[in-house]
């Protein structure tokens, strides 16, 4: 007798189509392992596959149906009469969501009334144990020691017994008892009451389901009060043009809370594998709750289901579902920000809600273009900056007035300036230009000022100005991790130590950014905290190896510590690596400290070589003359440098490397009139 056929006394059958076999198999592994006699056709249950004895018997034997639910298995004929059948035979029905999916016609009547369980992927442990809940409800035995819910699943389900017929069962109450009225009553009672009871089960109406913000328990340690992750958004639908919406959302509505008042919003990016883990992420963030969501989009409609999930208690604090036309997309993100908010009792004004609406484009053309452009922005690769620009650029023709998108083509010329891909006079004017559209349209949009914070920093060297720029973005967007990263940095410039307690806040809402770790490891080199500098900087390298500016932070440090040779090794294996004329300038600077002068002056001719195809800054050749000892060459670069706003404010702390000139007039001179004290004030 074959391992199919014995398997017909199962307690439990799957109904599922072929396409989706990768997860039901997991499920099935998951329910033997708790101990449920699971039957399943191994073959997949497809319109190309015999709908055999064998499957009717299967259902016949079996307890209980586990509908998977999914684009795949609702277009499934087999599927629906398996369905069908079940439901002729009377057996109890748990339909398992593996995605969102439109119920056809041919199961609505089946499935009327029956409460499902969500098993996306970032919730299956919690649905998991609801469906074994149903099961044990149901009279199946359940391993409890091995199924990972073994303190719940005796109490009462999360999902209401399944009720095929529940008029005839009220007929055969009613003939027992002969009163009607108080059955009635019970029985709406009952159904009350097992919708209140139901927990993260979605409501097709978009009206919350449950709510455990009363009960939760208060975080401890040193979580913030008000505080919240946001982990990205999956895109559950087709492959499709918009298969950016997901990653928008999640963006916008970061970007949209961070604007709420007396809410502190973390950026959940680096979670988005572990969303299933929520107590690590919680503990890991510092937060009290996390948001995640899925999009689906196909024909023109959009579903968006949000769930906050308190970090501690894993609780569901609440889901929603949103079922819109595409063009509500941006409808939908006001709505979940300002639910989320609503949430957690934070009140918004309606100053707020009219500042979140102006934020975007009513364009879904423009502003998924917008988003690929993001994509390929953070690369902080010099083609796919540029190639950002044009998506930018192309966005801007579909909507004029997307004042994001004029920051977007911004923030790639102030970092395409700032890497040294192209002359600063070139990039950073047209930064200044981009920046001055984006003002006339929106001037209350956070990353404006804090583009332009940065531009005054590293082009104008007008500290001032940065300053002003970035609280102005501070005041409009307190959790902005940009402009509280440029905010420490702009003040570590002239010496403020308060910028040490400013980047560890940017280190609070981005904690695994290597951006922001390394400029921690400037500022705490700044201060001469080199064991802790040196700590940020191998954590630059650990959140992303592909940063250029991973090596010069870990050089930087070694260099100060009077380790040459490890420095000078290190710059050699970032040449190798990015071929970045900051590395040329390193090494020839370190030549030179090590007395290895014909050395360094052969990368000044390297450097010269290069400048035909890259920009090179007279900083890098100031660098290598110092260190030989040539003071007047090395000053005549230097000051050919500044003038044109080629000094790279970024790197190279004149506090820090060119102490042999600290007393030098006209060294002296240069820094003082850029407000650059070379001494802590």
């Amino acid at each position: 007798m074959s391992a199919r056929i014995l398997a017909m006394s199962a307690e439990v059958f799957i109904s599922y189509a072929a396409r989706d076999r990768e997860r039901v198999l997991g499920l099935v592994e998951r329910l033997r392992e708790a101990g449920v006699t699971v039957w399943i056709d191994q073959a997949g249950i497809d319109v190309s596959t015999m709908w055999s004895q064998e499957i009717v018997s299967a259902i016949k034997g079996c307890k209980v149906m586990l509908l998977s639910i999914s684009p795949h298995s609702t277009e499934s004929e087999n599927v629906v009469k398996e369905l069908a059948l079940a439901s002729e035979r009377k057996k109890p029905i748990i339909p398992v969501y593996l995605e969102a999916a439109e119920i056809p016609e041919t199961m609505e009547y089946q499935l009327a009334g029956i409460q499902r369980v969500e098993y996306f992927m970032e919730n299956e442990d919690i649905a998991f144990k609801a469906m074994l809940r149903s099961l044990v409800k149901r009279g199946i035995q359940v391993d409890e020691e091995t199924s990972g819910a073994n303190q719940n699943l005796r109490e009462e389900s999360a999902l209401p017994p399944h009720s095929p017929e529940p008029q005839e069962r009220l007929v055969s109450a009613r003939r027992k008892t002969g009163i009607l009225i108080p059955i009635l009553l019970l029985t709406i009672v009952g159904l009350v009451l097992a919708m209140l009871f139901q927990s993260g089960i979605e409501n097709n109406n978009s009206e919350e389901q449950t709510s455990h913000s009363q009960n939760s328990e208060p975080l401890q340690g040193n979580e913030e009060k008000n505080s919240i992750a946001i982990v990205p958004f999956r895109n559950i639908g087709p492959k499709s043009k918009n298969n950016f919406l997901a990653e928008g959302m999640h963006e916008e509505i970061n970007a949209m809370l961070s604007m709420a008042p007396n809410l502190m919003v973390k950026d959940g990016s680096r979670f988005k594998d572990q969303i299933n883990d929520v107590k690590t992420v919680g503990q890991s963030l510092e937060v009290q709750s996390i948001l995640t969501g899925s999009v689906m989009q196909s024909n023109g409609q959009l579903r968006v289901i949000v769930k906050l999930v308190d970090a501690k208690t894993e609780a569901n604090l609440w889901t929603k579902t949103f079922d819109k036309k595409e063009g509500d997309f941006f409808a939908i993100q006001r709505e979940i920000a300002q639910s989320v908010a609503e949430g957690l009792s934070i009140n918004l004004d309606s100053e707020y809600k009219t500042l979140i609406a102006e934020r975007q484009t009513e364009n879904l053309e423009a502003y998924n273009l917008y988003l690929e452009a993001r994509l390929l922005w953070n690369s902080r690769n010099k083609e796919k900056m540029y190639q950002a620009i044009e998506k930018y650029e192309l966005a801007l023709v579909k909507d004029p007035q997307f004042a994001l998108g004029h920051v977007g083509i911004a923030e790639c010329y102030n970092m395409i300036g700032g890497y040294g891909f192209s002359p600063p006079s070139i990039a950073y004017s047209k930064a200044k230009r981009a920046l001055e559209q984006a003002l006339k349209i929106n001037e209350n949009i956070s990353e404006v000022h804090s583009s332009l914070g940065w531009y005054y920093y590293a082009y104008e060297y007008d500290f001032d100005n940065a300053e002003k720029s970035l609280l102005k973005a501070l005041s409009l967007n307190p959790s902005s991790p940009e402009a509280n990263r440029w905010y420490a940095q702009v003040r570590s410039i002239r010496f403020k130590p308060e910028s040490l307690n400013e980047i560890k806040k940017a280190i609070k809402i981005e904690p695994k950014s290597a951006i922001t770790r390394f400029v921690q490891t400037r500022i705490l080199t700044a201060f001469g905290k080199l064991d802790e500098a040196m700590d940020a900087a191998e954590k630059v390298k650990e959140f992303d190896p592909q940063y250029i500016m991973w090596p010069y932070s870990r050089i930087e440090v070694l260099y100060l510590q009077g380790k040459y040779e490890e420095a000078l090794s290190l710059s050699e294996e970032a040449i190798n690596k990015f071929n970045d004329p900051l590395y040329f300038g390193i090494k020839g600077f370190i030549l030179g400290e090590l007395n290895r002068k014909k050395e360094a002056i052969s990368v000044i001719g390297t450097l010269e070589k290069m400048s035909s195809e890259r920009n090179i800054r007279n900083q890098f050749i100031f660098m290598i003359y110092y260190s030989i000892g040539d003071y007047e060459k090395a000053l005549n670069s230097l000051k050919e440098s500044i003038e044109k706003k080629q000094w790279n404010t970024f790197v190279f702390d004149p506090r820090l490397y060119w102490t042999k000139l600290h007393d030098n007039d006209k060294f002296k001179k240069i820094f003082l009139d850029l407000g650059v004290p070379l001494k802590p004030l």
